[in-house]
């Protein structure tokens, strides 16, 4: 899951997988998911950040 209930969240019960990376044509390397919490754990946003490496096409 790349999401969360953040401090402006108006449903925060909702469990949702909204971010994809669409890769369709490409060659992927590493990814990964940075949560977007600050260092006491609190959420700073309701998305992660998702990185990749892009190594050519497919």
């Amino acid at each position: 899951m790349t999401t969360r209930p953040s401090l402006i969240t108006r449903w925060p019960k909702r469990a949702m997988k909204l971010d994809w990376f669409l890769a369709r044509g490409l060659k992927i390397g590493k990814s990964h998911i940075i949560p977007s919490l600050d260092p006491s754990g609190r959420p700073l946003s309701d998305h992660d950040l998702i990185t990749c490496v892009v190594e050519g096409f497919a």
